[in-house]
């Protein structure tokens, strides 16, 4: 499509001229006009302009397939108001910004203890880790998907050797210097250069990909918000199951990812963003159980904080556990898988 198609359907769209050349290149790249329409159909503009003319501001009420006993015992179902202190597979609720353990994991990391959702994914991960003993000297763990986390600095902080990976294709990794990707994982307030050197490595490493000399390397493994961007919701699962060949026995794969807590049916799977499901939790709670594994508890609770009904509309917006894509409302949610033995 021309710059020229593209500035007219911003415009028509959504009511304003692209903020730069840059945001009219990336969209040029979608292969049609019926494609175009769906992205901008997932912009705050758009949601703004929807709201407004059907129901104002949108809100969240719990639908009933979250309240929905399972059918098969190998999903291990809870549904209580969820907590950081007594982690399990949960999802974020105003609640748990609250907790002593979201500020105290949080200044850990040298952190601002943000009430945003990203916020809550790491601490929650950290908390998860070590609640099952996982962060101690002699631990090895292996962060997948690491951007620039400040849990390999905490991690190593505390003894536990990191392999930290991520893709690494993106063009502007080309044009960093050797060692740069690493270094970027070096928080001075948390640890001291030496220490990070010895016990931080990298590698380049693609998560629909995992290379066979890792198998059976690692107490545990995890990954922020990686899942969301890995291909497919087919992509998403095969992930965590081969995760779990990473793992020593008796191992933890421990993950957060974009959650639907609208639909158990449709939802949103795309290159870009996929949204895991209840039904899809279930379908590789059966699937690990027939292979001796087992998935930790899950909380299906939304929260009961008045703030848990409001939904996420604009970027600039106050932060909110839920936000709207599309018709669907998501979620930050954490899951965690253990190896058999």
């Amino acid at each position: 499509m021309s710059a020229e198609a593209v500035t007219w359907a911003f415009r028509l769209l959504i009511g304003r001229d692209p903020f730069s050349p840059e945001e009219v290149e990336a969209h040029r790249g979608l292969r049609d006009m019926a494609t175009l329409r769906r992205a901008f159909s997932n912009t705050w503009e758009f949601y703004e302009f929807f709201d407004a003319g059907v129901d104002g501001v949108p809100s969240y009420g719990m639908p009933n397939f979250l309240l929905r006993p399972p059918a098969d015992p190998a999903f291990p179902f809870r549904f209580a108001p969820p907590s950081l202190e007594e982690p399990v597979g949960q999802m974020c609720t105003a609640a748990q910004f609250d907790d002593p353990s979201f500020t105290e994991i949080a200044e850990a990391m040298g952190m601002q203890p943000t009430r945003s959702r990203r916020s809550w994914e790491q601490t929650w991960i950290v908390s998860l880790l070590a609640t099952h003993g996982m962060i101690a000297p002699g631990k090895l763990g292996l962060g997948l998907g690491v951007g620039r986390e400040r849990i390999p600095s905490l991690l190593a902080s505390r003894g536990v050797k990191v392999l930290a990976t991520d893709k690494g294709d993106q063009p502007e990794d080309a044009a960093l210097p050797p060692g740069a990707q690493h270094m970027a994982l070096f928080h001075p307030d948390i640890l001291h250069l030496t220490d990070f050197e010895e016990m931080v490595g990298y590698r380049h490493v693609d998560m629909n990909h995992l290379p066979a000399d890792l198998d059976g390397q690692f107490d545990f493994c995890w990954s922020a918000s990686a899942l969301d961007r890995i291909g497919s919701l087919a992509a998403a699962t095969t992930f965590l199951e081969e995760s779990l060949r990473l793992l020593r026995p008796g191992g933890l794969s421990v993950h957060t990812f974009s959650f639907n807590i609208r639909s158990d049916t449709a939802t949103v799977d795309h290159p870009t963003l996929a949204a895991l499901r209840r039904r899809d939790l279930e379908a590789l709670a059966a699937q690990i159980q027939a292979q001796g594994h087992e998935m930790l508890p899950v909380n299906l609770h939304p929260g009961l904080d008045p703030l848990d009904a409001e939904v996420s509309v604009r970027p600039d917006g106050p932060p909110r556990p839920k936000y709207r894509h599309g018709a669907l409302i998501l979620t930050s949610f954490g899951l965690a898988l253990r190896k058999a033995g």
